[in-house]
């Protein structure tokens, strides 16, 4: 792999990570939309996938960490 592929695919990765942290913060600590909500049905769906949401972007934002780590130190 030369440096120009290397730089390229560091930085790709960076820009990945950085998006999937801010991500997962901005799904971490948004406001309560579900307490707007006039049905009990309505507001559990939405706590119910909000939940899902993240813990799937933080399981994601933790393996890209963990690949620029590896990225970065082991090349």
């Amino acid at each position: 792999m030369n440096l120009l592929q290397w730089i390229l695919n560091t930085l790709g990765l960076y820009v990945t990570t950085v998006g999937a942290l801010l991500l997962f913060l901005y799904l971490y600590r948004s406001p309560q939309v579900a307490d707007y909500w006039s049905s009990s049905e309505g507001r559990s769906e939405y706590v119910r996938h909000r939940r899902r949401l993240i813990i799937g972007t933080g399981l994601l934002a933790a393996w890209l960490v963990l690949e620029n780590a590896s990225s970065l130190f082991l090349s």
